[in-house]
């Protein structure tokens, strides 16, 4: 009996955990279908735009007012997914979630990774990104993934500065991303080290905030999707001309012919 209860008290156990590891497969559709909605019909994967032949090199794209709302409201949409995904997949002690004009942050702080001075994701940890990969991929946005660090100089064999150690962290995090769905032609990795602080490193709780790596969606690339799915309406006018138009004076008489004799 003893026997008995304890294979059971074991079941019940490593259902538990099983239960709190899984997404839940119908909000993870919800989400994907809140981007779809975003960003118009979502193809198989993101192919970077091949330049039209024929279109001259100096054309400056110029996005109207409605369009440059669109954009707007595809930043604030695709926040509040990522915000929601992180709350119901109980990540938020682990990742932040936040916007501006400039496009979406995605933090994830160093001490749901790695251990300090080592760029190996802890096993217990990988699932983070795994679920991050799974919702991120149906963004289908170029996205750049950064590695920073705080400023405490770092001793080890393997890496010399933090910026190594912040580009092998942020390259593994990618790695990940890649494993679980994200095209890889989307995706940069990029290196800061200690260089772009959130918080003064004068404290332990600003270099833990420092400690991170961060996926930035930025609004160019957004509003380079969205173009391609013909969600914007644009206007092309040639470089050379907007300059000439910025520069030439309003309203200038002709100048008067020079007196003749």
């Amino acid at each position: 009996m003893t026997f008995g209860d304890l294979m059971s008290l074991l079941l019940t156990f490593f259902i538990l955990l099983f239960s709190m590891s899984t997404i839940e497969v119908e909000k993870f559709k919800a989400a994907a279908e809140s981007l779809n909605e975003a960003f118009g019909e979502i193809g198989p994967g993101f192919a970077p735009s091949e330049p039209t032949a024929g279109t001259p090199s100096d054309t400056t794209i110029v996005v109207g007012e409605a369009g440059a709302r669109k954009v707007s409201q595809a930043i604030t949409d695709i926040a509040s997914v990522l915000q929601q995904f992180v709350q119901e997949n109980e990540m938020a002690d682990q990742v932040v979630v936040s916007s501006d004009a400039n496009g979406v942050y995605l933090r994830i702080q160093d001490v749901a990774l790695f251990r300090p001075g080592s760029s190996n994701i802890e096993e217990a940890s990988v699932e983070i990104v795994q679920r991050l990969g799974m919702i991120l991929q149906a963004i289908q946005v170029p996205v750049v993934v950064s590695g920073h660090t705080d400023d405490r100089p770092i001793r080890s064999p393997v890496f010399f500065s933090n910026w190594e150690l912040s580009a092998a962290r942020a390259a593994g995090v990618a790695r990940l991303m890649v494993a679980a769905g994200h095209e890889p032609a989307s995706l940069t990795v990029e290196a800061y080290g200690e260089y772009r602080p959130l918080a003064p490193n004068d404290t332990e709780e600003g270099r833990s905030q420092n400690r991170r790596v961060e996926l930035f969606y930025s609004r160019q690339a957004i509003e380079d999707i969205m173009r391609e799915r013909g969600l914007l309406d644009d206007q092309a006018a040639p470089a050379a001309e907007a300059a000439a138009s910025e520069e030439a004076p309003a309203d200038v008489p002709p100048a008067e012919a020079p007196p003749t004799g």
